[in-house]
């Protein structure tokens, strides 16, 4: 596989958004690799079908919604790409279908009608990061969808939407855990993050850096459907508010609940990168974009920094999950700064995603998490924001 090089120049793509995105791709990927990413993204696709991973049933019972949702956004970007295979298509949009039947109903704190769904594992939790990368993944269907869907479609994502901005009258469950006024923070230094949701004994009232990414992901992709200003300031300063957390040396902290954990930075990066990227794309905002390019530039020479010498990064269970940081390097390359590095850096990635062997060990093929976020960044490297819009 062959990357082209460039020599470090600005990008303006910023500036000059008639540039398409085809054609700034074609900077960072010849048409030989192409080819192999479009392969590898079918063969994703054949086996998310085969394991009914886009099936009618919303995921197996020990999956998340994310995943689903994840699964849902990899096989329409492969019909959009293939242009010769409807059956992705209709799973994707089978998924929609049952995801939005398990939606429950509350009233929220305003008396308004508000929606949520039950965390898989608990029963009993309502995890918000979880349920919007969910989300996302309907929005992304939205396109698709017949006219009966598409009301439904949009019903379900406000009821949802209001229930994240205004909360609950009480605890959904009768555990006594409170209501909420609602789970996004609008004023001081944590302003625009967003909480997890409920917890086993409490609700969450406190930054969580995985709901404020995938928070900043849906409120973008239903603000490019009804464009609802209030959902775009959301997403907005859901962004900023990852930005502004960002350390130093360029890693993004995860916080759960207020609480900083050092054990998944890989998996934080490719949830940040959700969020960022479908801003980037769904709210055409160039002081945004700008801000972006700026404060992502550390945590892009971070992540450069810490690739191991197979191409990899993290270990594990952070290493399977930690694909973002590959579409977050092509997307500064592409829109940024086209530093040569950065095509070094992600020949060595895939290098190891092509190896059969080494790509079964990533756990592509053969788990559904690992899968799903291989494929959106398999997606994105021969279509920019494909994984978020129609293009």
């Amino acid at each position: 596989m062959k990357i082209t090089r460039l020599v470090p120049v600005l990008i303006v793509f910023l500036l000059l958004p008639s540039l398409s995105l085809d054609v700034l791709a074609a900077k960072l990927f010849d048409k030989s690799a192409k080819k192999k990413f479009a392969a590898y993204l079918d063969e994703i696709c054949q086996w998310i079908m085969d394991t009914d991973g886009g099936g009618k049933s919303a995921a197996a019972p020990q999956s998340s919604f994310a995943e689903g949702g994840n699964l849902a956004r990899v096989l329409v970007a492969g019909f959009e790409l293939t242009k010769n295979n409807s059956r992705y298509l209709e799973s994707a949009l089978h998924w929609c279908d049952a995801f939005t039947s398990e939606q429950q109903r509350v009233e929220t704190s305003r008396g308004n009608e508000g929606g949520f769904w039950w965390d898989r594992a608990t029963k009993g939790n309502i995890d918000l990061g979880d349920t919007s990368m969910a989300l996302t993944g309907l929005a992304r269907l939205y396109a698709y969808a017949d006219s009966q869907r598409k009301q439904n479609y949009l019903r379900v994502m406000e009821r949802y939407a209001r229930f994240v901005m205004e909360g609950c009258q009480q605890d959904p469950h009768g555990k006594n855990r409170g209501g909420s006024k609602g789970w996004i923070i609008l004023d001081g230094k944590d302003k625009g993050a967003i909480s997890s949701g409920y917890y086993p004994d409490h609700v969450s009232e406190k930054p969580s850096t995985l709901a404020t990414a995938a928070g900043s992901a849906f409120f973008a992709e239903i603000y490019a459907i009804t464009r609802n200003k209030q959902y775009r300031e959301i997403a907005v300063n859901a962004v900023r508010w990852i930005l502004q957390t960002r350390k130093a040396i360029g890693e993004i902290p995860d916080f759960h609940d207020g609480q900083e954990s050092d054990q998944s930075p890989l998996n934080t990066v490719t949830w940040c990168a959700e969020g960022i990227l479908a801003a980037f794309h769904l709210l055409e905002d160039p002081g945004l974009n700008q801000q972006v390019a700026k404060e992502v530039e550390p945590t892009v020479r971070w992540l450069i920094r810490i690739q191991n010498d197979r191409g990899l990064w993290g270990e594990g269970a952070d290493q399977q999950r930690s694909s973002g940081a590959a579409t977050l390097l092509a997307w500064f390359y592409l829109n940024a700064t086209a530093d040569e590095i950065i095509p070094q850096t992600l020949e060595k990635f895939w290098q190891v995603l092509f190896n059969p062997v080494h790509s079964q060990s990533f756990g592509v093929q053969m788990q559904g998490l690992p899968t799903g976020l291989v494929g959106l960044t398999t997606a994105e490297m021969i279509k920019p924001g494909i994984t978020f819009k129609k293009i």
